[in-house]
């Protein structure tokens, strides 16, 4: 059984219909791509299946239960997600920002064991907990948008576009991090990314969409060799 599956997933904006009927599932354990032009309808999935944005049909199945996704449920069955750009809270300390996502938890014991757990993994984070988070750089504070996001202890940790705007060395860096989470914590990563060359190294399977649409899908090594990829990132099926 897979740890999530949607089935005759679609989303619509008003009359515009974004997600059209896709189905797609995520493994235990595995790194999942999520790839397409601009515009395809990624973000939309990973906001959808968290229930930030409403679905307008289909199924979704999460670790055995059919869900009706909120953002508040998700969290609470082990769901975490970490959207685009600058996500942390400025005004607070590293470790602050830290405990925010430990917000369910109501064992502070818990809370603190998992702290260390997660500062402990980060040494960046480590060695700045009690600084205030607005003088990070940019790939420190995606680090602690990932950091903070394990706190739950999720079972699947959803990233949308975690490289936009970092340094190509940063990038690098923030990737490596996100392999170390799926294999040090067992924890399943789905991911919308533009910046493919290094996650297709670290992936397990993937999926191409267009126009909302999957148009590929399998083991990472047949998807990054399909011209669907390649046509969707120079444009001609955007």
């Amino acid at each position: 059984m897979s740890l999530l599956a949607v089935t005759n997933w679609s989303v619509s904006y008003g009359v515009n219909k974004i997600i059209h009927n896709i189905d797609f599932h995520i493994e235990e354990g595995e790194i999942l791509l999520l790839m397409g032009p601009n515009g395809a309808g990624k973000s939309t999935v990973l906001k959808s299946v968290f229930g930030l944005t409403p679905h307008g049909s289909g199924e979704m199945i999460y670790n055995g239960q059919s869900l009706k996704p909120s953002p508040d449920l998700m969290v609470k069955t082990g769901v975490s997600f970490v959207p685009q750009g600058n996500t942390i809270f400025s005004n607070m300390t590293i470790e602050e920002n830290l405990r925010m996502g430990a917000y369910h938890e109501v064992n502070p014991v818990t809370v603190e064991e998992r702290l260390e757990e997660v500062i402990s993994f980060f040494p960046v984070l480590k060695r700045k907990r009690s600084e205030s988070a607005f003088a990070m750089s940019g790939g420190e504070r995606q680090i602690l948008a990932l950091a903070r996001a394990l706190m739950t202890s999720p079972k699947l940790l959803m990233l949308d576009e975690p490289s936009i705007g970092l340094a190509p060395k940063i990038v690098q860096e923030v990737f490596e991090k996100i392999q170390m989470i799926n294999e040090e914590f067992g924890t399943a990563v789905v991911i919308v990314e533009h910046n493919l060359k290094s996650l297709l190294k670290i992936a397990h399977r993937g999926y191409i969409l267009v126009q909302g649409k999957i148009a590929v899908e399998g083991p990472v090594e047949k998807v990054a060799q399909s011209d669907v990829l390649e046509k969707a990132f120079f444009g001609e099926l955007a």
